[in-house]
């Protein structure tokens, strides 16, 4: 390559699909002094490059929350094929995080603001003893919940609402105003599994949602109490916010899926 043909040569936009176990991070976002996700794909990078890069991520997960399909994007000059890509981050990442795809996309995708909607889920054992063997996986509540009223409860929650009695004192959005297309909640073995698609959700929405829909499990409130905490926009009348541990960033969703292919191949499908 000649050195004026390299002067006009645009950056690649690479997007990765990465999955982490929470309990060992302050979050995603890069913090001083402590131990980040974004901090770690940065160094990986720079360990295979030499480049000095930011890695922008489809949103910030909190301290002890999981993610099994997040979308991490950045700009290279780097010539590597996308899969030479995912095998070299991997092999300078620390064995709690990995990168389960990368996808050469369009040079105007952003992981955040191209996305049109997240899939969460929450996951919360029962039991009289603690989930040792999944400790930091998942939530704990002693007692199983009533299905049949959360899921009543749950779809007071379904549309277009002001969220702002489930919304964290710290957030930083404009709005609190988001849409819930799905909520599903379903047993599993030994605990239950929450499942939240939406459009987005404000700073620990899903934490709040699942720590009221707890009380109404527990038979603490009725169903229609969810309807009313909602129209309150007061935080204090919700209910408690869930552990993080139980919480994971399962999907996120694009007009143009940049992992199409990889979701194509059965052996690697993305649920």
């Amino acid at each position: 390559m000649t050195e004026a043909s390299a002067e006009h040569r645009a950056p690649r936009r690479i997007a990765l699909c990465v999955k982490y176990a929470g309990a060992g991070f302050y979050g995603f976002q890069r913090q001083p002094g402590l131990r980040t996700v974004q901090e770690g794909l940065e160094l990986a990078w720079a360990a295979v490059s030499g480049e000095k890069v930011v890695m922008h991520a489809s949103g910030r997960t909190d301290s002890g929350v999981h993610a099994w399909g997040q979308v991490v994007h950045f700009s290279t000059w780097s010539d590597l094929p996308a899969q030479q890509i995912r095998r070299a981050i991997n092999a300078f990442l620390e064995d709690d995080v990995a990168v389960r795809a990368a996808a050469l996309c369009d040079p105007d995708f952003h992981s955040n603001a191209s996305a049109l909607g997240k899939h969460y889920v929450y996951l919360c054992a029962h039991g009289d003893t603690r989930p040792v063997l999944r400790k930091g996986t998942v939530a704990w509540h002693r007692k199983e919940f009533d299905l049949k009223a959360m899921r009543e409860g749950a779809q007071y929650l379904i549309g277009r609402h002001d969220f702002k009695a489930f919304a964290a004192a710290k957030r930083s959005s404009k709005t609190t105003v988001r849409s819930i297309h799905s909520i599903h909640i379903q047993p599993m073995r030994g605990g239950t599994a929450f499942h939240f698609r939406g459009g987005g959700f404000l700073y620990r929405q899903v934490r709040n949602m699942v720590g009221s829909l707890w009380d109404v499990g527990m038979h603490k409130h009725a169903p229609i109490w969810l309807h009313h905490v909602l129209q309150s926009g007061d935080r204090k009348k919700a209910g408690p916010t869930a552990p993080a541990e139980g919480l994971y960033l399962w999907r996120v969703f694009y007009p143009s899926d940049p992992f199409a292919d990889y979701r194509r191949s059965a052996k690697n499908r993305i649920l």
